[in-house]
């Protein structure tokens, strides 16, 4: 039989701030577990530092078949904390959850901030680029960020700065409820000076918060052509829908040819990076000269293999895979290795290719297969016909849950 589980928010990390609700809770456990900061605040007979998390995830099952516990997080375990992870882990434990009250909340509290329509966003230890934080300011009044030691304002304030966002204005809070707190707002501009502190939040209000503007699809004669082949607009479309872009999407364009995929979707994700890998000359060359057509400048081009540049690249939202040259199952397995989950959508006309990429993908998650076979109006003496173009199997799925 396993014991009762406590998960509370120890808030600021001040006695002030420790809820009574909590406090009482956890000084009916057997076992407290949480950083020496919260344990000072806790009359407790048995405690417990708190180590790696995987550590203890492991381990929490046999602990609670032992005794009862109690585990105390910094600010609330519902945003951004230990709830979701331990739900996920474990979906059929048994917890008590106590809230907190959060940095967040502390920052908001000391400038007037109003959460209710406000967008909540970790850069702590996570992976991010410019263009997220951008998207996510522009379409904000305000948002509030959990920074890290390497990334705070100042990295917030660049990306700003970045994508024309000049006109915001930025908050941070450090060493909030202690007596050693520091608070400070400014423009982007004078974010961008600052030495982030090593603990704090930030917040950033943005005046005019708009959404963002999606460009509409190009016909083929919008491109600049060579003998470079070009995915045809009927199935672009359907690319492009299977990618399910968003505005700050990492995308890779591997074996981009002329470059029509890759500059579509640099247009449809403004705050995105978009890298188009290809290495036969000639359609570099086209590659080139369509980026300048259409100035797309979150649109970079890689000179080389696909199987031996991505490893160089960030790591991408969605991947368009429209030629490999006999890498697609080194392509897939490096996809497949990546932490986060990506949106894979691949093209095949020749049998040869349709067989290679089916066995490779038909078992990952949300696999699709679709055959496009478009047939475009010809004029042929008085009369009008369907004239064929060949057919083309579209492959998508998630490379993992």
């Amino acid at each position: 039989m396993r014991h009762k589980l406590i998960l509370a928010g120890g808030g600021s990390g001040t006695a002030e701030y420790l809820l009574p609700a909590a406090k009482k809770a956890l000084e009916e456990v057997e076992l407290v577990i949480a950083s020496p900061r919260f344990l000072e605040l806790l009359h407790i007979r048995k405690t417990m530092p708190m180590g790696h998390i995987s550590e203890l995830l492991e381990s929490l099952p046999a602990m609670l078949e032992r005794e009862s516990i109690g585990i105390v997080v910094s600010g609330d375990p519902l945003l951004y904390s230990l709830c979701r992870t331990l739900r996920n882990r474990y979906p059929e434990l048994e917890m008590q959850v106590i809230p907190g009250v959060g940095s967040l909340q502390l920052l908001g509290a000391a400038f007037g901030l109003t959460m209710e329509q406000a967008k909540i966003c970790s850069i702590h230890g996570r992976a991010y680029h410019a263009g997220t934080i951008a998207c996510t300011v522009s379409e904000h009044a305000e948002t509030f960020f959990f920074c890290s030691r390497t990334q705070g304002p100042r990295e917030i304030a660049a990306a700003l700065l970045a994508y024309g966002l000049s006109d915001t204005e930025i908050f941070v809070g450090a060493d909030l409820t202690y007596p050693t707190q520091k608070l400070w707002h400014g423009t982007p501009a004078q974010a961008a000076e600052l030495d982030d502190p090593e603990l704090c939040v930030a917040a950033v209000r943005n005046p005019a918060p708009k959404p963002v503007t999606r460009l509409g699809l190009l016909p083929d004669s919008a491109f600049l052509r060579n003998r470079s082949p070009m995915t045809k607009e009927e199935v672009r479309a359907v690319i492009l829908s299977k990618l399910r872009l968003k505005p700050d999407a990492v995308v890779w364009d591997l074996g981009a040819g002329t470059g029509s995929v890759s500059i579509e979707c640099a247009r449809m994700c403004p705050f995105g990076e978009v890298y188009a890998v290809e290495y036969k000359p000639e359609a570099l060359d086209i590659l080139e000269q369509n980026k300048t057509r259409f100035q797309t400048k979150n649109l970079q081009i890689i000179a080389g293999r696909a199987e031996e540049q991505v490893q160089h690249l960030p790591v991408p939202d969605c991947v368009f895979l429209g030629g490999s040259s006999g890498a697609a199952k080194q392509l897939v397995a490096g996809l497949r290795q990546l932490r986060q989950p990506v949106r894979l959508v691949a093209s095949a006309v020749t049998m040869e290719t349709q067989a290679e990429l089916f066995p490779l993908l038909q078992e990952l998650p949300q696999f699709e297969v679709v055959q496009l076979a478009v047939g475009c109006g010809k004029t042929v003496g008085n009369y009008h016909v369907l004239e064929g173009n060949h057919p083309v199997l579209l492959f998508s799925c998630m490379t993992k849950e």
